[in-house]
C-alpha cells in the first residue's frame, strides 16, 4: 500500500495525489506538516512534504515521486511520455509553472495564508515577474483539453495543483489585472479539470481544509 505523507493544503502534496489518482493506485494519506524534527528529516532531508512511502522505503520531492511511480508501476498510465521530445516538453511546462509562477507567487500567498501582512509594494514588485512567466507558459501550453495535449501528464499534476492556488490566493491582490488572466484557455482548462474525477476530489479536499482553517482562525480571534 502506498502511503502519502503530507497535508492536502500543500500544492505539492496535491500534485502527487493527482498523479496517484490518475494512475488508479490505492493509497493512504498520512496527514503531517513539514517538520525539522530529526525523525522526519530521516525520510525528508529538507523537512518538506510530500513524502511517498512503499514497504518502509521513502521517496521525497514531488517530481521525483511521480517519476518513481511511472517506473514502479509501469502497467499504469504514464505521467511522462516515452517519446523524449514530449517528455522534455512536459518537464519544461512543469518547470515554468513551479519556478517562474509558484515560487514568486509564494512570496505573497504564504504570508497572506498565515495571517501576516503583505509588505506594501510586494504585489506590485511580483506582478511583472508573474506576467513574464505567464507569457512564457502561453508559448508552450496546448489546452486540448489537457495542458500539454490530449492526455493527462505530469504537467497537469503541477498545473492544476499550483495554478488554482495562485489564481485564488492572489485574486485579492490583483482584482482586475491578475497575471493568470493573460493565459488564454486557462479558465476552460480549470472547468474541464474540475469535471474529472481525480482533480475534482483533490479540489474538494483542498477547499474543505481551507474552510476548516478559516473557521479556526475566526475562533482564535
Amino acid at each position: 500500500m502506498i502511503k502519502l505523507h503530507g497535508a492536502s493544503i500543500s500544492n505539492y502534496v496535491n500534485k502527487v495525489k493527482l498523479g496517484i489518482l490518475e494512475k488508479g493506485l490505492e493509497y493512504e494519506q498520512i496527514r503531517v506538516a513539514p517538520s525539522q524534527e530529526e525523525e522526519f528529516l530521516k525520510i525528508s532531508p529538507m523537512g518538506k512534504i510530500p513524502v511517498l512511502e512503499i514497504d518502509g522505503r521513502f521517496v521525497f520531492e514531488s517530481t521525483a515521486i511521480l517519476e518513481f511511480l511511472d517506473d514502479f508501476y509501469p502497467e499504469t498510465p504514464r505521467l511522462i511520455p516515452n517519446d523524449p521530445w514530449e517528455a522534455a516538453r512536459i518537464r519544461e511546462i512543469t518547470t515554468l509553472i513551479e519556478n517562474y509562477l509558484d515560487i514568486p507567487a509564494r512570496r505573497i500567498y504564504l504570508l497572506s495564508s498565515r495571517g501576516k501582512d503583505v509588505p506594501p509594494g510586494l504585489a506590485e514588485e511580483i506582478h511583472p515577474i508573474l506576467t513574464k512567466g505567464v507569457k512564457a507558459l502561453q508559448r508552450v501550453v496546448r489546452f486540448s483539453p489537457y495542458i500539454a495535449g490530449d492526455r493527462f501528464t505530469l504537467a497537469d499534476c503541477s498545473a492544476f495543483a499550483n495554478l488554482t492556488v495562485i489564481e485564488e490566493s492572489l485574486r485579492p491582490f490583483y482584482p482586475t489585472d491578475h497575471p493568470l488572466d493573460l493565459l488564454s484557455g486557462l479558465k476552460e482548462y480549470f472547468t474541464f479539470m474540475k469535471s474529472q474525477k481525480g482533480p475534482a476530489l483533490v479540489e474538494k479536499e483542498k477547499q474543505t481544509l481551507f474552510k476548516i482553517l478559516a473557521r479556526a482562525k475566526v475562533k482564535v480571534e
